[in-house]
């Protein structure tokens, strides 16, 4: 049986995937691929608290999101394997338009 989590402060914890090499007609450049990951929010934190002041949390579960390799932390929750990164180490969320 699964066990579910509640997240708090700034942690994210993604599931690494894939990215192609043109993604909604850009091509993703080498430096791409070497200096970021793309993944999927798997679990995070409905928000924190940055000096008494509560701050939403900018990503959801299901968000596709993009972060330098360097940050993060590699972690096994229910025998899947994520990455732990702060809400601060995302660069951006992929979204439609």
């Amino acid at each position: 049986m699964a066990k579910q989590y509640e997240i708090f402060g700034q942690n994210v914890f993604v599931r690494e995937l894939k990215k192609e090499k043109v993604v909604n007609g850009f091509v993703m450049p080498e430096t791409l691929e070497t200096d970021f990951t793309y993944g999927e929010v798997v679990y995070c934190s409905l928000g924190y608290y940055d000096h008494g002041i509560y701050i939403t949390a900018p990503v959801v579960p299901g968000d596709k999101v993009l972060f330098p390799k360097i940050s993060g932390t590699k972690v096994t929750l229910n025998d899947e394997k994520l990455i732990r990164v702060y809400m601060s180490d995302i660069i951006c969320k992929e979204f439609e338009v």
